[in-house]
């Protein structure tokens, strides 16, 4: 009886590789042949599933979304207060565990290809155009609740929160001594509140952990 191949945890195992082979020596040793064997394969049989390395990478790039968006929905009971809503999805998509700052240390080597490949720069565009609308989301919820501060820019700041999110993201992968986990999480507290009407300010959320 021939033997059944699930091929998409063949990819996935494929991905890890390629996440190994990133943080030890860099995107640009990405190749097909350095993941077959850092995945103890074979180059052909690598190449039954990626036939370059621009594919291995945004497939590798496709599963840290499906990562982001599994801790989004790993608390099926979302917070009903839309100031800690807006904390905890900040919060679940921010690399504050290993297997989120290995997937961020990737996508900050994946921005390289960016610059030269109109593939990723496409998959790049449409992550970026998910977040800002699950960003704007968020902060809508704000504004319906009467919460948000007067004369608030929904739409400006829903980009400026992305911004934010963007930069503590790449600290954190790139001086994760200086911005740890408990500074992260005081910077987007901060960032919230001044989002606030004051009498909504502070006392809202658990302390940082």
């Amino acid at each position: 009886m021939p033997k059944i191949v699930d091929h998409e945890q063949r990819r996935r195992e494929l991905a890890s590789a390629v996440w190994a082979v990133v943080r030890r020596d860099g995107v640009a040793a990405a190749s097909v042949r350095a993941v077959a064997r850092e995945a103890g394969w074979s180059p052909s049989s690598v190449q039954y599933y990626f036939a370059t390395q621009d594919e291995l990478l945004t497939f590798a790039m496709r599963m840290t979304v499906d990562g982001a968006e599994q801790r989004l929905r790993e608390d099926s009971a979302n917070p009903e207060d839309p100031r800690s809503l807006v904390f905890t999805t900040v919060e679940r998509l921010l690399p504050l565990d290993s297997d989120a700052r290995v997937a961020t240390e990737l996508w900050v080597a994946f921005l390289s290809r960016v610059l030269i490949d109109a593939d990723a720069r496409a998959f790049n565009s449409q992550t970026a155009r998910e977040t800002s609308e699950l960003f704007a989301t968020v902060i809508g919820g704000l504004c319906d609740a009467g919460m948000a501060a007067e004369g608030l820019d929904a739409g400006l700041e829903a980009d400026r929160l992305h911004a934010l999110f963007d930069g503590l993201s790449v600290q954190v992968a790139t001086e994760p001594e200086r911005m740890t986990p408990e500074r992260v999480r005081a910077v987007v507290l901060a960032h919230i509140d001044s989002l606030l009407l004051p009498e909504h300010r502070g006392g809202w959320h658990d302390p940082p952990r």
